[in-house]
């Protein structure tokens, strides 16, 4: 152990030539950062600060990065002697190799704290790694619906779009990106690398992939039109940046989507690229808050459509009250985005009472649903979903649903399995008590009724002492000897 732990109090400067003056010695000594655990900061780091300090009069490193260990799925530290290791080939070849380093990237807390890593050693399954597998999932077939929508051309064919041709939808997300690289340069900064994958990830799956590509896909069906070309453009450009930023994380699955999206020639790799350097002029804080009403707003209308039951392929008609002049302007200037990702056919905004001012006006709605109670929306948006169109079904369908004797039968059923289930439970516990309390120790019970008998025998057979007419004789001599106490 003295020989090895001294060796490696030389590293920082013997791999380099040392005690040579070489070109990598001089070029490469002292070194920027050492990340290493914190169980060997006494027996590595403190040894090669010592040691560079003596032979060469330098510190080896201007930062130490000291991180936590990963534990095993008991919260254990790993180790031979207790056989708890998690073996990664496993792992990678279940999940992927990207999928399990981004797990143990997110799951870094803060500076030094342990990751304890979910694994199943039945199946040899862990779901946080899974989680990384589906993430992976998701930037994959983004990425395939974006390229399949280029026509063919790369980021650079394309070109950057103009900022005054942009719609509210693209604005958006070229501020949110923008945003998300100042977040992920900060945080890599300052060694916060959980926090860097973590919002990435929120950036990727929620912003780009469920909100940005949903509102983009009606403007990719418009053949041979301004607004198409535009947001081909941005989504191009959104996903180049965005392979870049979560390349660290991520190195395979992007370099591999990268060389595709860019035809790169050869001996032109993602790992060359720079990272991405923030636009602060398409930065609007304003815009995103404005765009988050309605996103609220589409979310909102969803929650409604399945309390409602309403299947997603109907459109339905939808009146938004507000009593905020400036939300009533968000939600105009938004109004198409609504009717798309909500399934809206026909849209009224205006304050409290349009929805009253039109339902009077309208004579005769019919829908081919029975009429739900829905909920308010939620305070927080100012905003009231009227409810006119399943409010104005006719009672007679009420009626004859409430009649319906499959109801009756359904409830019967659920009363009947209920007890069924109370009646398992009860079995359940017998049998639990059975095996703890009786079977288990029944050695116990047989041991404690032989001493209760024997306690009881003993007792008697001291009051029979006590008292001859207790004790066995005949007759005749307990005749004798009453006659003899009684005369």
């Amino acid at each position: 152990m003295l020989d090895t732990w001294f060796s490696a109090g030389l590293w920082p400067f013997s791999t380099l030539g040392w005690p040579e003056q070489t070109a990598d010695l001089e070029t490469y000594y002292p070194t920027t950062t050492l990340v290493t655990g914190f169980d060997i900061i006494f027996f590595w780091v403190a040894r090669m600060t010592m040691m560079a300090g003596h032979f060469t009069g330098r510190m080896p490193f201007k930062t130490v990065y000291i991180h936590g260990l990963v534990r095993d799925e008991n919260n254990k530290k790993m180790s031979k002697s207790a056989n708890n290791g998690i073996d990664p080939l496993l792992l990678i070849a279940r999940y992927g190799t990207d999928a399990l380093r981004y797990t143990l990237i997110r799951e870094v807390a803060g500076a030094g704290q342990d990751i304890r890593l979910e694994y199943n050693r039945k199946t040899d399954e862990s779901a946080s790694v899974e989680a990384s597998r589906n993430f992976t999932n998701k930037l994959w077939n983004a990425s395939r619906f974006v390229m399949m929508n280029l026509d063919g051309q790369t980021p650079d064919h394309l070109g950057q779009p103009q900022p005054h041709a942009l719609e509210l939808s693209d604005r958006w997300i070229l501020s949110r990106y923008n945003q998300v690289i100042v977040q992920t340069r900060n945080s890599i900064n300052n060694y916060g690398l959980g926090e860097a994958a973590k919002g990435l990830y929120e950036f990727i799956w929620g912003d780009f992939c469920d909100w940005y590509i949903e509102l983009a896909k009606s403007r990719l069906q418009q053949q041979d039109s301004a607004t198409r070309a535009i947001a081909q453009q941005v989504l191009a450009h959104i996903l180049e940046g965005t392979l870049r930023l979560l390349h660290p994380f991520m190195p395979h699955i992007t370099e591999e989507i990268w060389q595709t999206l860019t035809q790169a020639e050869a001996g032109a790799y993602l790992a060359l690229k720079a990272y991405p350097e923030v636009d602060q002029n398409l930065i609007d804080l304003d815009l995103e808050q404005r765009f988050d009403l309605l996103i609220e707003t589409i979310r909102t209308i969803r929650n409604l459509r399945a309390e409602a039951d309403i299947k997603p392929g109907v459109k339905i008609q939808t009146f938004l009250e507000t009593e905020s002049d400036r939300e009533r302007q968000i939600l105009l200037s938004g109004q198409s985005y609504i009717q798309d990702l909500a399934k809206v056919e026909t849209l009224a905004i205006g304050a409290p009472g349009i929805a009253s001012a039109v339902s009077n006006a309208v004579s005769d709605i019919a829908i081919p649903e029975a009429p739900i109670s829905i909920p308010a929306v939620p305070e927080a948006l100012s905003l009231t979903v009227a409810r006119s169109q399943l409010e104005q079904v006719p009672s007679e369908i009420t009626s004859q649903w409430r009649d319906k004797p499959v109801i009756v039968l359904l409830v019967l059923l659920v009363i009947v399995y209920s007890w069924l289930q109370a009646l398992a439970y009860l079995g359940a516990m017998v049998k639990l008590f059975w095996d703890v309390f009786v079977a288990k120790n029944q050695c116990l019970w047989l041991r404690f009724a032989l001493r209760r008998f024997a306690n009881s025998f003993r007792r008697f057979a001291k009051r029979c002492c006590q008292n001859p007419c207790l004790c066995r004789q005949s007759p005749q001599k307990h005749r004798q000897k009453y006659h003899q106490i009684h005369p």
